[in-house]
């Protein structure tokens, strides 16, 4: 997994670059794991995920209650189960979610972002892509500079030209 956190101009910019992520994620760009903005706003680190993992995992688990709930209704003939797998599901399903942190470390995101200025945000995206030129090419009208990444340090310089030539 790649790793790049880019500071953006504001919020509503890292936003607009975190849905073009997603985008690409659906042309087969890019292969997204996490795209996260974090700002402070009123001295508090905010974390604004893209993927709300309790909804998920309650979403996800509720399928698998009323399936084996059904099935369970069917061999035993009680039509009840599957209203019962439905909400054990959910339920299971919801504190999975909550209690996974899937992507980038929520811990890291908030220790990179504690010395922002208020809303001003850092972009963090997770994931891979096998046409680094053409992900650069969709977010260079988004602008930015790199803070870190897991990538070469000539990476970063280049990432960093082809971002700082729109906002010139």
């Amino acid at each position: 997994m790649q790793l790049v956190a880019i500071m953006m101009k504001d919020i509503e910019t890292a936003r607009n670059a975190r849905a073009e992520c997603a985008a690409m994620a659906r042309d087969h760009l890019l292969t997204l794991e996490d795209a996260v903005v974090v700002y402070k706003e009123d001295g508090d680190v905010k974390l604004d995920q893209a993927v709300n993992l309790t909804a998920a995992g309650a979403m996800g688990g509720a399928w698998w209650g009323v399936l084996i709930g059904a099935v369970a209704g069917i061999v035993t003939g009680g039509a009840g189960f599957a209203l019962a797998g439905l909400a054990g599901g959910a339920a299971g399903g919801a504190l999975s979610g909550w209690m996974s942190d899937a992507g980038i470390s929520d811990e890291m995101m908030k220790e990179t972002a504690a010395a922002l200025e208020e809303n001003k945000p850092i972009l963090f995206i997770a994931g891979r892509t096998g046409a680094p030129d053409k992900v650069l090419e969709r977010l260079k009208p988004f602008g930015g500079s790199v803070v870190t990444s897991n990538l070469t340090e000539d990476a970063d310089k280049r990432i960093n030209e082809i971002l700082s030539a729109e906002s010139a």
